[in-house]
């Protein structure tokens, strides 16, 4: 059965369904490529389908979106793809995501503006999917993406126009039975639940609702509402209803966030105008986030306070309102009048173009990683102390521990020696490796036609994290995608002073070209030319050497024809502790010449959980096993990194960070 809300693109369709038989929750994805047709999936349908699934999974490097987490929090327990179906009933079940589904089809019929149906899309049914990757790095460099997820900021406007017509009815229907704030708090209460139903009672509602729940509570009760009783009553609400709650990123930057604001609103006097007292709540706002919002993102805009002031009240007092007269119209007149239309693709214009001059004329970005606990407990008690009561003197002594929070502790790499991380990117290929002073990425992963690319999801964050602003060389050891799709993405978002491959517009990366950083060396080993271009087999195969003799051989999708050919060379020049498995673990490649002349100690291979290919193949471990070779997978061992100081020591994500969700399951 069809359990949410179905996510169209050019590609997939996407949705959360439900196995009538064991109860079991599965996100399924229909892959339009190979198909005629896009089924029409709604919410409540029963299907019959053939479906190829696969356990929970997800790449493993410590940045980035987590898949796997996401799954795990969602109690999903299985990814699939839909082979075939049939439509069995249009059942009556989940009138909430019917109801969703219905405004979903209007808001597309009636808007035609791709920037303008996303955005009303978001704040009316909570569906983000049509928004650009581009609109959501806009909205987190200006520190506003909270606006569009529909949460406590939304459904508290709405529950105060809830308010404000229980009010209304009062005033105009007076009655005894009934209070007027007993009327005002049903009619917040009604109007913040049929809110949060559009948005699906996503999580962010739901916390948002329960907040609102014991703050009625409080009301009906006629007791003494103290923000940090509705505070902490709310948060162990949260958490009874459900403790996976405690995995949500939303979860922490909400509660931190309304405790904040307690503390604001209890230090600011009243009499201030309003307009600075709204100021120093975002500019305190944005200090007492501080730690959690770098722990999160590792960066924030100094000039997010200016931002909200602008965009708060344009999305509060203008966007929702007409997005919820929008909604009233289609459910009582079931068709949106002309005039409000325009009204709201010009408001949705204006709102998404004064963003756009935000963008550019007020970011401010800092960039800092919080990478230890005593970072995190030096950066929240200078928060602390800063947002102390102005009856506390030397506040400013705050200052400091926030300073030695941010100094550089870090480990250098002296010179002579070199690190090497192999990326987690699937079924794929991404190797950062990083000497004294210089920086070298070898294959950048694969980009796919639904805009999600490795650069973005792994490489770019990683940078990021370790404060990497440019690169010094990008190797692209050949032209298949998995290889070296995402290096557009990662081009225009990353400086980067050469680059070698195998097009003609790149520096051709071919034998003999070879150079020294910081007493480690380089030397290109493989293919001899580039024409003709032979695909696997024009891959680079690079050689990383120090002083010390210790070597790693990275050696892209090279087969046994160019495999034999390395074997013939002289055993200093093709030697190394360390080989990167050619292909993926194919069995088109590894011969046993080609890793009795190598030598590893140990092998690192590149593939994708679950791959269609079955990489490694069997004969491939076998050969290695052979020679009492250890191997080491990124997709048993996510991010995989290796150092000339250590030997043949090496960290694996999965084990060096383990996680409840990334245990696996008993088959």
């Amino acid at each position: 059965m069809v359990a949410s809300l179905p996510k169209f693109s050019t590609q997939k369709v996407s949705f959360i369904s439900k196995d009538l038989n064991n109860n079991k929750s599965y996100l399924l994805n229909w892959y339009t490529n190979n198909n005629h047709t896009t089924p029409d999936f709604k919410p409540g349908q029963i299907y019959q389908l053939e479906v190829n699934l696969k356990p929970p999974s997800g790449t493993v490097n410590g940045v980035g979106f987590d898949r796997e987490k996401w799954l795990f929090r969602n109690r999903i327990d299985a990814v699939g793809t839909i082979k075939s179906f049939e439509l069995m009933q249009n059942s009556s079940h989940h009138l909430i995501h019917q109801w969703r589904q219905y405004f979903s089809t209007q808001i597309e019929h009636h808007f035609s503006t791709n920037s303008t149906l996303a955005l009303i899309k978001a704040l009316s049914i909570g569906d983000k999917s049509h928004f650009e990757h581009e609109d959501f790095q806009r909205f987190q460099q200006t520190g506003t993406a909270h606006l569009i997820a529909i949460s406590g900021l939304h459904i508290g406007m709405v529950a105060l126009i809830g308010w404000l017509l229980g009010n209304l009815c009062f005033w105009l229907w007076p009655q005894q039975k009934l209070s007027k704030i007993t009327l005002q708090v049903i009619c917040g209460l009604i109007m913040a639940f049929l809110y949060a139903g559009l948005a699906g009672f996503a999580i962010s509602t739901q916390r948002a609702l329960i907040m609102l729940l014991v703050y009625a509570y409080f009301k009906l009760t006629k007791r003494n509402s103290y923000a940090w009783d509705v505070w902490s009553f709310s948060l162990l609400a949260v958490l009874l209803l459900d403790p996976l709650n405690v995995l949500d990123t939303g979860f922490w930057l909400s509660f931190c966030a309304v405790a904040v604001l307690i503390v604001c609103f209890q230090g600011i006097k009243q009499q201030r105008h309003k307009l600075v007292r709204f100021f120093t709540i975002q500019w305190r706002l944005l200090i007492g986030m501080l730690p959690l919002t770098l722990l999160t993102f590792s960066q924030i805009n100094l000039l997010t306070p200016l931002v909200n002031m602008v965009m708060i009240p344009l999305m509060t007092f203008v966007l929702v309102p007409l997005v919820l007269l929008m909604m009233v119209s289609l459910t009582f007149l079931s068709f949106i009048p002309n005039w409000l239309i325009d009204l709201l693709d010009y408001c949705c214009q204006w709102f998404l173009v004064t963003l756009d001059w935000l963008a550019v004329h007020a970011v401010v970005p800092v960039n800092f990683v919080i990478e230890n606990i005593w970072q995190a407990l030096l950066f929240f008690s200078g928060i602390v102390i800063l947002m102390l009561p102005k009856a506390i003197p030397q506040k400013f002594w705050g200052i400091l521990p926030i300073f030695l929070a941010t100094l550089n502790h870090k480990a250098s790499i002296p010179d002579g020696h070199f690190r090497v991380s192999f990326f987690d990117v699937g079924q794929g290929l991404a190797v950062h490796v990083t000497t004294a002073n210089h920086n070298l990425l070898y294959d950048v992963g694969a980009a796919y036609d639904s805009g999600f690319n490795m650069a973005d999801a792994v490489l770019l964050p990683y940078f990021k994290q370790n404060n990497i602003h440019a690169l010094d060389t990008l190797i692209l050891s050949h032209q298949d995608n998995d290889h070296s799709g995402a290096a557009e993405f990662l081009l225009s978002q990353l400086k980067i002073a050469s680059i070698l491959g195998t097009e003609e517009k790149h520096q051709p990366c071919i034998t003999g070209v070879k150079w020294q950083w910081d007493q480690v060396n380089f030397t290109i080993i493989s293919p001899y030319n580039l024409q003709p271009y032979l695909k696997n087999n024009s891959s680079c195969v690079l050689k990383i050497e120090n002083a010390d003799g210790f070597a790693v051989l990275l050696t892209g999708d090279i087969e046994s024809p160019v495999e034999y050919r390395l074997a013939q060379l002289p055993e200093n020049l093709i030697q190394s502790e360390v080989l990167l498995i050619p292909h993926h673990g194919s069995k088109t490649s590894s011969t046993e010449s080609f890793i009795k002349v190598v030598n590893p100690k140990i092998a690192i291979n590149s593939s994708g959980q679950y791959n269609p290919f079955n990489h490694p193949a069997k004969e491939v471990l076998e050969a290695y096993q052979h020679f009492d070779i250890p191997v080491f997978d990124t997709q048993s061992g996510g991010m995989i990194t290796l150092s000339s100081q250590s030997g043949s020591a090496i960290s694996q994500l999965r084990q060096t960070a383990p996680k409840i969700w990334r245990k696996k399951s008993p088959e």
